[in-house]
């Protein structure tokens, strides 16, 4: 069984999102908290599925989205002035976007997505 790193790593990011707003110190604010653990529970929960095999097909396209959702939420939220809120959920969103973009360069050349 291929083991799917990128799957793993996503998931490592979802729970650093859950937990970030009290590690950063930004849980106060509703919006950029409510935002930061939903994704996060998402990322966990999908990628969980997929790197198990339970469903393996999509999750990329999601983690995507998700990714780029995180890009836009600060200021689709109005939590844009929270500079500790944006890096965060601008650096996880890249990083989300980078991994689901590798795993379906992968699946192209013919290896596991």
């Amino acid at each position: 069984m291929t083991i799917r790193w990128q799957d793993w790593t996503s998931v490592l990011v979802g729970i650093w999102l859950v937990l970030s707003p009290w590690l950063l110190g930004f849980w106060l604010d509703r919006s950029a908290t409510e935002n930061a653990c939903g994704a996060g529970m998402v990322l966990i929960f999908f990628n969980i599925i997929s790197a198990c095999r339970l469903l393996d097909e999509g999750q990329e396209f999601l983690n995507i989205l998700i990714g780029v959702w995180l890009l836009l939420s600060p200021y689709a939220l109005g939590f844009a002035a929270l500079q500790d809120a944006v890096i965060n959920v601008s650096v996880a969103g890249t990083l989300v976007v980078a991994l689901a973009v590798w795993q379906l360069h992968d699946a192209a050349k013919g290896g596991q997505a």
